[in-house]
């Protein structure tokens, strides 16, 4: 196109192009790709891990919207049905991280967590864990304090 690659003072091209910003946490790297709005998500990642040409497995990354405080998780939407503009900045990053917890009995424990579940299902999980774990606890205690249990 006659048009490709003329910058308007608005900051978007005349072919309807514009830069996205991302950051990739785990190379601490920012990545800009002309993109349009119509490009859905999973296209992003997929031009952002082309540019990056870094041998890695991507599958537990996805985008984070900081300005709001969003997971962009539907792959099929696209930049426009999310309302991301120009002046958006993403975050790519893993959605399991680990999480370092301090118990009721003052012991520090890490927990993988996953940060794209909403809240309640996240500690929902991080409770069925530690259930289960003290429910072993419970019965190796019983075993050891208990010696006609053996």
């Amino acid at each position: 196109m006659a048009l490709d690659g003329i910058r308007m003072p608005d900051g978007c091209y005349a072919d309807g192009t514009w830069e996205l910003k991302m950051h990739v946490t785990d190379l601490h790297r920012d990545v800009s790709l002309r993109v349009t709005g119509e490009i859905h998500i999973g296209g992003v990642m997929l031009k952002l891990v082309e540019k990056l040409d870094v041998k890695k497995d991507w599958s537990d990354h996805a985008l984070w919207w900081e300005k709001k405080k969003t997971w962009l998780l539907k792959t099929h939407w696209t930049l426009d049905k999310y309302g991301i503009q120009a002046d958006a900045r993403l975050l790519f990053t893993p959605q399991h991280k680990l999480l370092r917890l301090q118990l009721p009995n003052m012991k520090h424990m890490k927990v993988k967590v996953n940060f794209s579940d909403r809240v309640f299902k996240a500690v929902s999980d991080i409770c069925k864990t530690f259930s289960s774990t003290l429910i072993c606890e419970r019965q190796v205690r019983g075993h050891i304090l208990d010696p006609i249990k053996l």
